[in-house]
């Protein structure tokens, strides 16, 4: 009975500290998400604002130096005031009626902009904060009687063995747990990131993966084909990342049957067109297809996006240099790097879940399914689109497998 009673006091502790880590990520990634919102208001504002500045200063020329450092905004403020409080243009009576109309609408628009943008981070803030209190108040103390702290690692075999293996093994790694990934540096400006360098490594030395390029499965019978012919590289690709091949190859039927890669060339080119300053049109806001954020277009047989492959390879996907950012896309473009990236991603997805420390080899059809819907709705994988793609992963997961043998 002691034992019993210990050992369901331990369950608790390890329950009390995934649920609080879990909360503090939860939070962090929400106000992550609300930050690329806000962001994207500052730059509709910038947008505005910079647009504002250029029709003003067609009206005259600032002369003082508080008028020289006033802000677009601050500075029509001023030239549609009744007195021209700090001499804002050469000329004083300057007639501005015939871009007031213009003017007034920019103003309002960027300030409105830059309001949603202070109240999006603002609001994220406080619910980060909130939850991170909420997440810190789980965490039980480590206290026992008079002994200030508890040596938990000494007390878990599985670490101290995964320690012993690791002495002579840098790739040891816990049961379900992905690939050991280095941290110690950074990638910076280099164009080839040890993680891309690792892969192509894997890579040239498996069969060649066949290409959707041109060609993408359209049919049941097609995807099979494409899963059969790259079954090597799925297993190789699901080992490197700790998850069951039948998994990826999962994913794989879902996605392989997408748009050709030569689309996704072009909608790319399309969106980094508009993605210039005074863009009269953000590439958000482009019709069909083509609207969408540079960032946010996906290449590849498994559509991946390119932000989302740049965190898997190890870049910083806020600050790619044109060189990295072109080796992303090339990498995603080729099927065999592709899978691996997909590969990579699932098992990020999967590191975000209740079930990340469940080997490969004991994850249930609930956590296939799940781990399916976290890919395709993110942050918003309860939403209805993500169960319903989880469900359609968890009808046709039979067929991949087949496909697999």
């Amino acid at each position: 009975m002691h034992y019993e009673a210990r050992v369901a006091e331990a369950r608790k502790l390890l329950t009390h500290i995934a649920e609080g880590y879990g909360k503090a990520n939860t939070a962090l990634r929400e106000y992550a998400y609300a930050l690329v919102t806000a962001k994207k208001h500052y730059s509709n504002g910038k947008v505005n604002e910079q647009a504002l500045a250029k029709l003003i200063g067609t009206k005259g020329t600032a002369i003082t130096r508080e008028a020289q450092e006033a802000e677009p905004m601050r500075q029509w403020e001023d030239m549609r005031a009744t007195t021209g409080v700090m001499d804002f243009f050469a000329e004083i009576t300057m007639d501005v009626d015939d871009i007031k109309d213009e003017a007034n609408r920019l103003h309002n628009a960027a300030g409105g902009d830059f309001h949603l943008a202070k109240t999006t981070e603002k609001e994220a803030r406080d619910l980060c904060v909130h939850g991170l209190k909420a997440a810190y108040d789980l965490l039980p103390e480590y206290r026992l009687g008079l002994t200030e702290r508890v040596d938990v690692f000494s007390a878990i075999e599985a670490m101290r063995q995964e320690a012993r293996e690791a002495s002579s093994n840098p790739l040891t790694k816990l049961p379900g747990s992905g690939p050991k990934r280095d941290y110690s540096g950074q990638v910076g400006d280099a164009i080839i990131s040890p993680t891309l360098r690792d892969i192509r490594t894997q890579v040239a030395n498996l069969p060649d993966a066949k290409d959707a390029y041109w060609d993408p499965p359209s049919s049941d019978q097609d995807r099979k084909e494409w899963i059969a012919a790259n079954k090597e590289t799925i297993r190789a690709a699901a080992k490197n990342s700790g998850l069951p091949a039948d998994m990826v190859a999962g994913i794989a039927w879902q996605e392989v049957g997408g748009q050709p890669g030569y689309m996704d060339d072009t909608v790319d080119t399309i969106r980094e067109q508009f993605d210039v300053p005074f863009s009269p049109i953000l590439p958000e806001n482009l019709p069909w297809r083509a609207g969408g954020s540079p960032d946010e277009t996906s290449f590849g047989p498994i559509a991946i996006q390119v932000r989302r492959g740049a965190e898997v390879l190890g870049y910083d996907p806020d600050n790619l240099t044109e060189a990295q950012r072109a080796t992303v896309e090339e990498s995603l473009q080729d099927p065999g790097q592709n899978i691996f990236i997909a590969s990579g991603y699932l098992a990020q997805l999967k590191a975000e879940s209740k079930f990340a420390d469940v080997p490969a080899d004991e994850m249930t059809p609930a956590q296939y399914q799940e781990l399916a819907a976290r890919c395709n709705g993110g942050p918003y994988w309860q939403g209805s689109d993500a169960q319903a793609y989880g469900r359609g992963f968890n009808n046709d997961i039979d067929q991949a497998r087949e496909a697999l043998r």
